[in-house]
C-alpha cells in the first residue's frame, strides 16, 4: 500500500511541478512582450494557477523588475508549499513539500 500511495503522490507533485514551470514561463513571456510586472501579466498568473486548482494562497510569486526597458532581463520566481494528500506518505514525508520555478526572459517592449 505505501507504494502504491507513493506512485500516486508522485504523480501529483510532479503535476504540480509541470504546471508551476509552465506558468512562470508563460508569465515571463507576458512580461517580456509589455516590460515588466504588469496588470495582464499578475491576470495570466492567477488565471493558470486557478485553472489548474492550485490553492493561490500557497503560491508565492516575485516578479522583478517592475518596469523593464528593451533588453532588461525579467525574472520570474515561483514558490508553492505543496500539500500532501496521502495521511501514510505524509506521516513519512512531511506534509508540505516546496516547490520552486524560476523563469528568466529579456524585456523587448521598444519605449516609444
Amino acid at each position: 500500500m505505501t507504494v502504491l500511495f507513493s506512485i500516486l503522490e508522485t504523480g501529483l507533485l510532479l503535476n504540480d511541478k509541470m504546471v508551476l514551470t509552465s506558468t512562470a514561463r508563460e508569465v515571463a513571456r507576458v512580461c517580456a512582450v509589455e516590460g515588466g510586472r504588469t496588470a495582464n501579466a499578475l491576470a495570466r498568473l492567477n488565471e493558470l494557477l486557478a485553472s489548474a486548482g492550485m490553492d493561490m494562497s500557497l503560491v508565492t510569486a516575485n516578479i522583478s523588475p517592475g518596469q523593464a526597458i528593451y533588453g532588461t532581463t525579467i525574472t520570474v520566481d515561483l514558490g508553492y508549499s505543496y500539500q500532501v494528500k496521502s495521511p501514510v506518505i505524509g506521516s513519512i514525508m512531511g506534509y508540505t513539500i516546496g516547490l520552486t520555478a524560476k523563469a528568466v526572459t529579456r524585456s523587448e517592449l521598444v519605449p516609444r
